[in-house]
C-alpha cells in the first residue's frame, strides 16, 4: 500500500505525472470528438434537426447529475491494493471504447424515433463511461502530493496530454475520415481510431499510476448527502472555482461546437483545414506549458489566471471580422494565439481544484477528493450540454437548414450571423463574467498555511 504522507512534497517522478497525464487521452480524446464534430454529425448525416440534436446532448446530462456523485462517493469507499481510484479507470476506459463506436455510427432507421433513440442510448453510455473514469482521476492529484506548486506541474502533463489527445481527435481524426472517402464511412474509421486510442491510454495510466501516492478510504462516519452539499458550499474558493469553471468551459464548449460550422459555411474551408486548425491550436498548448508553470510560480496562480482569460476572451472576439477572403495564414495565426492562453487557461483553472479539495480537507478533516470532482466534472459535463444546446438552438432559431449524407446546403444571412456569434462575442461575454468571479478567489499558499498550522 502507499499512502500519500510518504512523498507529501517530494517532486513527483516524471514516469508517474506522465502516466497519469496520459490517462486524460482516454477522455479528452473522444470528448473533443464529440464537443467538436459530434453535432454537425447528427445534424447533417443522422437527419437529426440542429435543435433536437442539442436538446438531446443537453438532456442526457441530467443522467449525469445522478451518476457522478455516485462515481465520486465509491472512489472515497473503495478499499483496493491498487489504490481508491485506478480501477474505475479501467472500467470507464472498456465503456467509452464501446461508446466512441456507438455515437459515431449512427443508424437512420425508415422510422426516424428510432435513430433518436439510438442516439440517446449512445450519449448515456458516454456519459456513464465519462463519469467513471474521469471523477476519480480528477481527484488522483490531491493525493499524489500536497505541494501546492507542485500540483501546478502534475497539472500541466494533463493540459499536454489533452493537447495531444485533441491533436488526434480533430487533426489525425479529421484526415482518417478524408482517408476512408468521407462521409459514414469516414466517421466509422474516426470510432475505431477513438476506441483504439482510448483503450491505450487506459491500459498505459492505469499501470504507470501503480507507484503513486493515495489514501487510504476514510472510516470517520460520513454525513449525508444534503449535510455534504452544505459543507461543500462553505469551501468558498471551490464554490468559486466552479463558478469559474462553468463559464470559462460554456464558452469552450460554445467554440467548439461552432468551429466545424465556421469553417465550412464561413470560411469555406473543408475538413483537413479544420484539422489543420486544430493542430496548430494544440501543438502551441503544448509548448507553452513550462513557460506557465513558471509564470504561476512568479506571479500567483489567480493573476495569471485573470490575465490569460482577458486575452484569450479578445482573441476569440477577432472571429466576428473574420471573412470568406482572409488570409488563411492568418487563421492559423489565431490557432496559435488561443493556443498559448488557452493553454494557460486551462492549466490554471485545473490546477486550482486539487487546492480547494486541501483546504476542504483542512477545514472538514474529511477525505473526500472523490465527492468534490465529481461536483467538478458535473459543471464540466453541464456546461458543454449546455454549450452544444445553445449553439443548436441559436442555429435552429436563426434558420440553419439541416441535410441528410453532409449535402451542401446554402444558408440564410440569419444562420451565418449566429455562426459569427456563436465564435466571438458570446464566448467573449462569458469569459468576462468569470474573469469578474475571479476576483473573489483568495486561496493561497499563505492562507493553506495558516489552515495547517
Amino acid at each position: 500500500m502507499t499512502t500519500a504522507s510518504s512523498a507529501a512534497t517530494a517532486k513527483l517522478p516524471l514516469r508517474t505525472c506522465l502516466a497519469w497525464g496520459v490517462g486524460t487521452i482516454a477522455v479528452a480524446a473522444l470528448f473533443n470528438s464529440v464537443n467538436v464534430l459530434l453535432l454537425r454529425y447528427v445534424v447533417d448525416y443522422g437527419g437529426i434537426s440542429a435543435a433536437l440534436a442539442g436538446t438531446l446532448i443537453a438532456g442526457s446530462k441530467v443522467y449525469d447529475a445522478v451518476i457522478d456523485p455516485v462515481i465520486g462517493g465509491a472512489s472515497d469507499r473503495l478499499r483496493s491494493r491498487h489504490g481508491r481510484r485506478r480501477p474505475f479507470l479501467l472500467a470507464g476506459g472498456l465503456l467509452l471504447a464501446l461508446a466512441a463506436l456507438m455515437l459515431f455510427n449512427l443508424p437512420v432507421f425508415d422510422n426516424p424515433v428510432l435513430t433518436v433513440v439510438f442516439f440517446t442510448a449512445a450519449l448515456l453510455l458516454y456519459a456513464t463511461g465519462y463519469a467513471t473514469f474521469s471523477v476519480p482521476y480528477m481527484a488522483m492529484p490531491a493525493e499524489m502530493t500536497s505541494s501546492y506548486h507542485e500540483r501546478s506541474r502534475l497539472i500541466s502533463f494533463r493540459v499536454a496530454a489533452v493537447a495531444v489527445a485533441s491533436m488526434l481527435a480533430v487533426f489525425v481524426g479529421p484526415v482518417l475520415m478524408e482517408a476512408a472517402g468521407g462521409g459514414q464511412a469516414g466517421h466509422t474509421a474516426l470510432s475505431i481510431f477513438l476506441a483504439a486510442v482510448v483503450l491505450a491510454a487506459t491500459l498505459y495510466s492505469f499501470y504507470g499510476t501503480r507507484d503513486a501516492a493515495f489514501h487510504d478510504a476514510d472510516d470517520t462516519p460520513q454525513p449525508g448527502w444534503g449535510a455534504k452539499l452544505r459543507s461543500m458550499a462553505t469551501n468558498r474558493p471551490f464554490v468559486i472555482l466552479i463558478i469559474v469553471k462553468l463559464l470559462q468551459l460554456l464558452a469552450l464548449a460554445v467554440t467548439q461546437a461552432s468551429m466545424p460550422f465556421l469553417f465550412r459555411r464561413v470560411l469555406r474551408l473543408d475538413d483537413n483545414a479544420l484539422g489543420l486548425y486544430f493542430l496548430v491550436f494544440y501543438g502551441v498548448m503544448i509548448a507553452v506549458q513550462p513557460f506557465w508553470v513558471r509564470i504561476a510560480r512568479s506571479r500567483g496562480k489567480r493573476d495569471s489566471f485573470i490575465a490569460a482569460t482577458l486575452i484569450y476572451g479578445l482573441i476569440y472576439m477577432s472571429w466576428f471580422f473574420v471573412t470568406e477572403s482572409e488570409p488563411v495564414a492568418l487563421v492559423y495565426l489565431r490557432a496559435a494565439a488561443l493556443g498559448a492562453f488557452g493553454g494557460a487557461v486551462l492549466l490554471l483553472g485545473q490546477s486550482l481544484l486539487p487546492d480547494t479539495m486541501e483546504w476542504d480537507y483542512r477545514c472538514t478533516g474529511l477525505r473526500r477528493e472523490g465527492m468534490l470532482s465529481a461536483v467538478y466534472t458535473i459543471v464540466e459535463k453541464v456546461a458543454f450540454a449546455l454549450g452544444a444546446a445553445l449553439t443548436g438552438l441559436l442555429l435552429g432559431w436563426s434558420g440553419y437548414i439541416q441535410g441528410a449524407g453532409g449535402a451542401a446546403i446554402e444558408q440564410p444571412a440569419s444562420a451565418i450571423a449566429a455562426i459569427y456569434w456563436l465564435a466571438s462575442f458570446i464566448p467573449l461575454g462569458l469569459l468576462l463574467v468569470s474573469v469578474v468571479a475571479l476576483f473573489f478567489y483568495d486561496l493561497s499558499p499563505d492562507k493553506l498555511g495558516e489552515a495547517e498550522a
